[in-house]
């Protein structure tokens, strides 16, 4: 179930079967209002206080009347926010913004000449200015101002740019970057030494071309491993690190191989510290390569229970007439299982189902002969979802403690997708099932508490790690 459900979210959003329209703001609540009380698996639970939801619709219905579209999201917000579940959001549809989106970056160009540019850039001894490449763009950076520089396309293999375009505009430690399609994108950036450009968020990075030194690939894959946050690292005799920033799907394969190409190291390594501070989640299938260098013994799982609702049943048979369409008969046996699901769901519209029969399941991991004796998870509050998902797995092991402060507290109502709900101005993303943990051990907005506090005054958790270990 588990791999279907994550495969749901990878395809990006669901529609429901009906026709859309765009929604002023009064339609647009009462369709929320509609779609979130009869899809949401934790709307009986955070409704008990019948009286205080009633007085909060009403409120916002009034509000709605005198709202107009453009500040709508506030009012859908003041509803979706009432839940505290951060697995439920509403965001404006690209599609609807998006000719508004083309006009107001319209791409612009420099008024530079190329070639001239190219024959004096190796004069300049600025570390921004010169010419600097990533995998698509070759773009030149010239100073356009005091602390401004800007970007622009030298030559590319993208059709939707040409010469001389303005790619991004930088100023001081700040970024605005124009995408694929010319969108804006505003972020922060970082110069390493003087080779690597790393945009932060984004994750995209440039490097300097004609330097007077020859760049080693090695030294620039490491670079951008440690900027993005994937990386290992001898920290002394007896300890090391892994550092992973997130679990999410496009990740997966480089976390498998961070750990594949640095397994040696890792099983050799009397101490490990598994950092994964501000990992906001993703997949499960990111962490299942660390968890046998980590158990002592079998993982126990608790399970979840679907809420049946339209939107799950229209969500699978869009993804199953996805499969249908690709290749018929090499996703067959996946076919044939999300029909006989399909009828289960159908059987039991309305209710929660149990698609395992099982409360708990026991994950008999084929634990490493070799591994560490001490391990620490550092984690901090922007933890959240498949990140916490790992750590009550990980705490089971004998040997795994987890330091640091509470996470966020996201996973007790999970694996969410996002659908159109007959307003195609906006979009909202539900989770789609309940933990059967619920409600003896709650985690949302609580989050799962440390063994070890890190307090305030502590400035180096590495550090505090290492000297916890090895003193």
């Amino acid at each position: 179930m588990k791999k279907f459900l994550c495969s749901i979210l990878l395809v990006g959003s669901i529609f429901n079967m009906y026709s859309q329209t765009t929604c002023d703001c009064t339609l647009a609540l009462n369709k929320v209002i509609v779609k979130i009380e009869s899809d949401y698996p934790g709307f009986e639970e955070k409704t008990k206080d019948t009286l205080l939801y009633n007085n909060l619709k009403k409120q916002l219905v009034s509000e709605a009347k005198k709202t107009d579209t453009s500040n709508c999201l506030d009012v859908l917000l003041k509803f979706t926010t009432f839940f505290k579940d951060r697995h439920i959001w509403i965001l404006p549809n690209e599609q609807e913004s998006h000719e508004i989106k083309e006009v107001m970056s319209k791409p612009k160009q420099l008024n530079i000449n190329i070639a001239a540019f190219k024959r004096n850039i190796k004069k300049s001894k600025d570390k921004l200015e010169g010419i600097w490449k990533d995998e698509t763009y070759t773009v030149g950076v010239t100073k356009t101002g005091i602390n401004e520089y800007t970007g622009f396309i030298i030559e590319t293999t993208n059709p939707n740019w040409k010469p001389k375009e303005i790619k991004f505009q930088l100023n001081k430690e700040n970024i605005t970057y124009y995408l694929s399609d010319h969108s804006i994108y505003q972020d922060t950036f970082k110069l390493y030494e003087d080779y690597l450009l790393y945009i932060n968020n984004l994750k995209s990075n440039f490097i300097k071309q004609n330097l007077d030194r020859k760049l080693d690939t090695a030294e620039v894959k490491n670079s951008v491993n440690e900027l993005d946050g994937f990386y290992y690292k001898k920290l002394t005799e007896k300890s090391s690190l892994i550092k992973i920033s997130s679990f999410n799907y496009p990740y997966v394969e480089r976390i498998g191989k961070l750990i594949e190409v640095n397994k040696t190291a890792i099983e050799n390594s009397e101490n490990l510290i598994i950092d994964i501070r501000n990992n906001g989640g993703g997949t499960d299938d990111a962490y299942t390569k660390l968890l046998p260098l980590l158990a002592t013994n079998p993982i126990r799982n608790i399970g979840i229970e679907l809420l049946s609702t339209q939107g799950l049943i229209d969500g699978v048979t869009t993804y199953k007439d996805g499969l249908m369409k690709k290749d018929a008969e090499k996703n067959k046996d996946e076919i044939k299982e999300l029909e006989n699901r399909l009828t289960i769901y159908k059987e039991n519209f309305g209710k929660f189902i149990n698609l395992s029969r099982k409360d708990v399941t026991i994950d008999s991991v084929q634990i490493n002969d070799r591994s560490p004796k001490q391990i620490i998870i550092l984690v901090n509050d922007n933890v959240a979802s498949a990140g916490e998902n790992f750590l009550l797995k990980a705490k089971q092991s004998k040997k795994v403690k987890v330091m640091g402060i509470p996470t966020s507290g996201v996973l007790d109502y999970a694996n969410a997708y996002f659908f159109k709900f007959a307003c195609e101005n906006y979009k909202l993303l539900l989770p789609t099932y309940r933990s059967l943990r619920l409600p003896q051990y709650p985690i949302d907005n609580i989050g799962i508490q440390p063994d070890i506090y890190i307090d305030k005054s502590i400035t180096d958790w590495e550090q505090f790690a290492i000297d916890y270990l090895e003193n």
